[in-house]
């Protein structure tokens, strides 16, 4: 009889263990209604984690609302703890799954949740303004998992769809640089349709981090499939291109973009200068020809076996033509980077670098000028040598004087550049730097000491 005692005891007493919780579940409706929360929330917090009744769906209705009433009256701002929106969330969660017989739905799954969504996304928007990027995603992703339950679009009419969420999580994750999620985001965002060039320039930028250039220009194209006149997406491409040194597909791809874009000076800029350095390629191997054509002819010159001697002749004149050849493509491209540059200050007369490398371009005209002028015998003396020299060198003048003309037209331009700042100086001074060096050059080929000396000193007062 006395075991039999104990445990019908041991009962009554688990018995009254199930009501003390449940009258905490009573209790806490009787302190919300009667609008005394704090007392309301101490007493819902015991019971949602006592074994007994953590899972009865009227304790999280319950729970959900004291939470929803703390989170809507500015009153109970003392009751507002960090955990709030988290837990606001969770209890509608656990509000829904445990009501079984749905007799709480109309709360908790069609409002509360969708309250808590916009608590959740005010939280996500204070972590992001306070560089806690893990945080607000981790809010964000909270109200993207709520979307399901919006019956009427509430979220989506202010402005919290997927697309805009998925957006708010990309900027994150590249704050806090995390790449595996920015590109997670913006890959969905892209598979959603997302209208906006940008998240395929940040996409090709975070793979131009990672040293993986085939993905950028992939994600690069496919924006530009989708935007083909987006100037940002063309001029990323472009230096992509640029940067490879793949000088071929980027001026495939500059004629495309300009022909969409005729008038912008930037591409006209870019594709001037692909045009010139082409010709200064070749030039540069110009250069090395003149002088293995010189050695042949030397050679020539010094020989007495009549076969070699013919050798060196043939192979003078071959090198000769491939020389001239060279010469002529040269010249080609060059007139076609002056055609660019020159629109470029058409459209953009303030544009510093085309004045700058048109002056250098044409500076550079002289150089076949020069050459003849040295070619003239030195057998020939007086009026005869006078007679090739000098128009030789009133052309030389001549084109050295438009050369000084552009120059002087970028100092102009890079003396209005404000200098208000250090990094602003650094960058005025450095313009002005270059192009006093070649007013120098200038000055001194034209045979003008004085300005030549002039130039310099000043040149050297911006060291």
């Amino acid at each position: 009889m006395k075991i039999k005692t104990l445990i019908l005891s041991s009962m009554c007493l688990l018995g009254l263990g199930v009501m003390a919780q449940k009258s905490n579940v009573e209790s806490a409706a009787i302190y919300l209604r009667n609008g005394e929360i704090e007392d309301a929330k101490k007493t819902i917090d015991l019971a949602i984690v006592h074994p007994e009744t953590k899972a009865d769906p009227k304790a999280w209705f319950y729970y959900v609302s004291i939470l929803d009433t703390i989170y809507r009256n500015p009153a109970y701002e003392n009751l507002m703890d960090a955990n709030l929106a988290d837990n606001f969330y969770n209890g509608c969660i656990k509000c829904i799954e445990t009501d079984v017989k749905k007799r709480y739905e109309y709360y908790c799954k069609d409002q509360a949740i969708l309250n808590s969504a916009f608590m959740c996304f005010n939280k996500g928007i204070s972590a992001y303004e306070q560089k806690d990027y893990k945080s607000a995603i981790k809010f964000y992703e909270i109200v993207l998992s709520i979307i399901p339950y919006d019956k009427n679009e509430d979220l989506k009419k202010n402005k919290l769809s997927e697309k805009n969420l998925y957006l708010y999580m990309a900027l994150s994750a590249m704050q806090s640089s995390d790449n595996v999620k920015s590109k997670i985001y913006l890959k969905k965002l892209m598979d959603l349709n997302y209208d906006d060039p940008v998240i395929y320039m940040q996409m090709a930028n975070i793979y131009l981090e990672e040293k993986d250039t085939t993905s950028a220009i992939q994600f690069i194209e496919q924006g530009r499939a989708k935007f083909p006149s987006q100037k940002d997406l063309i001029n990323q491409e472009l230096n992509i291109y640029m940067s490879m040194g793949k000088q071929d597909v980027l001026l495939e791809k500059l004629n495309a973009a300009i022909e969409i874009n005729s008038d912008d000076a930037t591409l006209l800029f870019v594709r001037g200068s692909v045009y010139d350095n082409y010709a200064n390629d070749l030039n540069k191997k110009r250069r090395i020809l003149k002088e293995q054509i010189n050695n042949a002819k030397k050679k020539a010159q010094t020989e007495k076996v009549p076969a070699k001697k013919l050798s060196f002749v043939n192979n003078a004149a071959s090198l000769q033509k491939e020389y001239d050849g060279l010469g002529l493509r040269a010249n080609e491209y060059a007139i076609k980077a002056e055609e660019d540059y020159k629109k470029v200050v058409e459209f953009n007369p303030e544009y510093i670098d085309a004045f700058y490398n048109l002056g250098a371009l044409t500076n550079n005209k002289t150089t076949v000028i020069v050459e003849k002028m040295n070619a003239i015998p030195s057998s020939l003396q007086g009026a005869a040598y006078d007679k090739i020299y000098n128009p030789l060198k009133k052309q030389k003048d001549e084109i050295l004087t438009v050369a000084l003309n552009y120059f002087n037209q970028a100092l102009a331009l890079a003396e209005q550049k404000s200098e208000d700042t250090p990094e602003k100086k650094k960058e005025k001074f450095g313009y002005m730097r270059d192009i006093l060096y070649s007013i120098q050059q200038v000055y001194a080929n034209l045979g003008d000491e004085k300005k030549t000396m002039d130039t310099k000193k000043r040149r050297e007062s911006l060291e």
